[in-house]
C-alpha cells in the first residue's frame, strides 16, 4: 500500500509542475504581447467606384474634358470643380486616362442611349439587364435562322458590366460582353426543356431567358409556360442560346437535350451591338424591366 501511496504522490505534483509551467509560459507571452511595440491599425471601408469624388463620367469619343477634367497652369482642374496640383495622384491619373484617349477613339463612338443604370445583379432572376438581352437574343435568332423562336436562355456570368445611363459607346459592350460567346439554334422536345427548367429551378436564379413564364417555389418547377401555352411535352421547341451552355458552361447541357443544334459564327456581342444602333437608328432609347417572366420563391 505504501509504494501505490508514493506512487500516487508523484504522479500527483508532476500534474501540478506542468499546470504552473503552463500557467508561467502563458503569463510570459501575455507580458510580452502588452510589452510588443504596436503597429498601424487598419479598417475596412466600402467605397463607390463610380466618380463620385471627382465627378468622372463615362468617356466617349466628343466629351473627354467634361469626363475627365482639364489641365491649367499649375493644376488639374476634376469635373467636380476640385483643384489638385500636378503631381498628385488625380492629377495624374487624369493625365494617364487623356493619354490613352486617341487609341481608344474607335471604342467611345456612341451607339446607343440607355434610360438608366441596368446592372447585373446574378442573385435576382427577374433581372431588367438580363430580360433586354434574351429578348434581343431571341429576336436575331428569328432573323438569323429564319424560323420563329419559341425560347431563349443565356446566362448571366456572360454580362461583365453594366449597362451605363445616358451614352453607350462601343467600348460599353465590349466590356459587357468580353467573351467568345457564339449564337447557337437549338431544336428541343418540350419534355427536355420542362428538364432544363427543373435543373434551373435548384439555382440562385434562373439565368436570363425570354419568351417563357417560369414559376419556382422551395426550389421546385411549379409551372413553366412557353409563349403563354401549357409546354408539350412531344412538341419540338425552337431555341436560340449560346455555345457556352451546350457542355456544361454554367452546368448547363443544351447539347444533350436538343435534337439537334445549329452553330453559327455570331458573337454575343454583335447580337446586342445590332440591337442597340437599330434601337438608336430607329430613335429608340433602351429600356429594361422587370416583368414577371421568371418569380422564385423560397
Amino acid at each position: 500500500m505504501a509504494d501505490n501511496e508514493v506512487k500516487n504522490n508523484k504522479n500527483t505534483n508532476n500534474i501540478w509542475y506542468i499546470a504552473w509551467a503552463l500557467i508561467l509560459v502563458g503569463a510570459v507571452f501575455a507580458a510580452s504581447q502588452a510589452l510588443a511595440p504596436k503597429g498601424p491599425s487598419f479598417e475596412w471601408r466600402v467605397v463607390r467606384m463610380d466618380g463620385h469624388r471627382m465627378q468622372a463620367k463615362p468617356v466617349t469619343s466628343d466629351n473627354v474634358p467634361e469626363a475627365l477634367g482639364v489641365f491649367k497652369d499649375s493644376v488639374y482642374v476634376a469635373p467636380s470643380g476640385a483643384t489638385f496640383p500636378l503631381d498628385s495622384p488625380e492629377a495624374q491619373s487624369a493625365r494617364i486616362m487623356e493619354g490613352v484617349q486617341g487609341k481608344l477613339a474607335d471604342l467611345k463612338v456612341v451607339i446607343g442611349y440607355s434610360d438608366a443604370l441596368l446592372e447585373n445583379l446574378r442573385t435576382e432572376p427577374d433581372l431588367p439587364l438580363g430580360n433586354l438581352f434574351a429578348d434581343a437574343l431571341r429576336a436575331f435568332g428569328t432573323k438569323f435562322f429564319k424560323v420563329p423562336m419559341d425560347f431563349a436562355i443565356t446566362n448571366f456570368g456572360g454580362i461583365r458590366f453594366p449597362m451605363p445611363e445616358g451614352a453607350i459607346t462601343l467600348d460599353d459592350i465590349t466590356s459587357m460582353f468580353p467573351f467568345r460567346n457564339y449564337v447557337v439554334y437549338a431544336r428541343m422536345k418540350g419534355s427536355s426543356l420542362t428538364r432544363l427548367f427543373e435543373q434551373l429551378s435548384n439555382t440562385k436564379a434562373f439565368q436570363a431567358t425570354s419568351g417563357a413564364t417560369i414559376r419556382v417555389k422551395a426550389h421546385k418547377l411549379e409551372s413553366a409556360l412557353i409563349g403563354g401555352q401549357p409546354i408539350d411535352p412531344d412538341k419540338v421547341y425552337n431555341v436560340t442560346t449560346i455555345d457556352f451552355l451546350l457542355d456544361g458552361g454554367d452546368q448547363i447541357n443544351i447539347g444533350s437535350l436538343a435534337e439537334s443544334v445549329q452553330l453559327s459564327r455570331i458573337l454575343l456581342k454583335d447580337v446586342m451591338l445590332d440591337y442597340i444602333r437599330g434601337c438608336n437608328a430607329r430613335g429608340e432609347i433602351i429600356h429594361g424591366q422587370s416583368d414577371g417572366r421568371v418569380i422564385m420563391e423560397d
